[in-house]
């Protein structure tokens, strides 16, 4: 029988996980989620920086591109739950590395909140 942790079956509570960040490089403009390298998870929590000028998208095992994959939405513009703040994209995948990433601009930030 799985443990119980504040009323939650263990087999669905995360034991564990962390955060990456990506940045959009020059010409192609697309970056793979932790750069290819594999962390295996069970669910993401995705958003771009508030500063960011263009429009991040991604995709899941296939390249992301201006016409491909669905946007990322834009965190907060000043502190934590500030004006303009959109709740992250959740998604239920198994590794960090399936996640692709386009966005028109140079430098442009994505970050990843994964659960183990």
């Amino acid at each position: 029988m799985a443990a119980r942790y504040a009323g939650r079956n263990s087999a669905v509570v995360s034991d564990g996980g962390g955060s990456v960040r990506m940045t959009i490089p020059a010409t192609p403009f697309q970056v793979q989620g932790n750069s290819g390298t594999s962390i295996p998870c069970r669910k993401v929590f995705i958003t771009q920086a508030a500063g960011n000028t263009g429009q991040v998208r991604v995709n899941i095992g296939a390249v992301a591109s201006a016409t491909v994959g669905i946007n990322v939405p834009k965190g907060a513009t000043t502190a934590a739950n500030g004006p303009g703040e959109q709740s992250p994209l959740e998604l239920d995948i198994s590794d960090v590395n399936l996640l692709n990433f386009y966005s028109s601009t140079e430098n442009d930030t994505v970050d990843v909140l994964y659960l183990n």
